[in-house]
């Protein structure tokens, strides 16, 4: 019996794959000219100018001298859709509460097919930018506390449909890049409820994660990260896991309230 292909594999429109990869390159490249452009996409200057004038008048792309970059558009649509996440309406206060407490950076984040993205940061009074962790950015689930969390959540299928289309991606070092390795982590994860990055992600930053649980599964997490010589010790293996799967319960009950509410 033929399988039928699956939505990943019909076919696509190729000018909007077009248009796509022209929106990717300005956003990456910064404002390029239309030779610039062409000669990066490797397509001709007439193709990509038609692309861009639709852009413009729908205002994603702006023109300025003869350069070209991303239009606000959107900026505007990802506040929208980053507003519209039940982690993120629930879990910014709770999440400025436990900034102010700890004094470090505290991450919200959520997934979508397969990757990580963080949908607010909010930073107490000793927090360290540490140019690892940007607000939407996609991370491999494998490199951060909180990726660990949501792969935890994982059957085994659903964990295997993730690995082997993203891989294990190494950022440090530290990174879980081995399978089976990763595999124990995360039963370690499940029993104890939580997860550290020992400088998974960024050397010189460790973090704890707690899932936040949905009515469904998990919705996302909460983690906080710092400078690993502030976060050791004692504080690193119980109080910190301590106080963020407390605030991930917080978020929880806040969620899963308005969700009685609204069915």
């Amino acid at each position: 019996m033929t399988r039928a292909p699956t939505d990943d594999e019909q076919p696509t429109i190729k000018s909007v794959e077009a248009s796509l990869n022209i929106v990717e390159e300005l956003t990456y490249a910064g404002p390029v000219t239309l030779t610039e452009l062409a000669e990066r996409l490797e397509r001709s200057p007439s193709n990509v100018l038609a692309h861009l004038r639709t852009l413009r008048q729908r205002g994603f792309v702006v023109k300025e001298n003869d350069n070209y970059r991303p239009g606000l558009r959107y900026y505007e649509f990802g506040n929208n859709i980053k507003s519209n996440y039940p982690l993120y309406v629930h879990g910014t206060e709770p999440a400025d509460t436990l900034a102010a407490e700890t004094g470090e950076f505290v991450w919200l984040m959520v997934t979508e097919q397969g990757r990580g993205y963080y949908l607010y940061k909010t930073g107490g009074e000793d927090a360290v930018e540490s140019g690892a962790y940007t607000m939407g950015s996609r991370w491999h689930l494998n490199a951060t506390a909180s990726g660990k969390v949501v792969l935890a959540d994982m059957d085994d299928a659903q964990l295997d449909v993730v690995l082997d289309a993203h891989g294990l991606k190494s950022m440090t070092p530290n990174t879980i890049t081995d399978r089976e390795e990763l595999e124990a982590e995360l039963e370690t994860v499940r029993e104890q409820g939580y997860a550290r990055d020992k400088e998974e992600a960024a050397i010189g930053i460790r973090g704890v994660a707690a899932p936040v649980e949905g009515l469904d599964g998990v919705i996302g997490a909460v983690s906080v990260s710092g400078p690993a010589s502030r976060i050791k010790d004692g504080y690193f293996q119980e109080e910190l896991p301590k106080k963020v799967k407390e605030v991930a319960d917080i978020i929880r009950i806040k969620y899963n309230g308005a969700s009685a509410v609204d069915r």
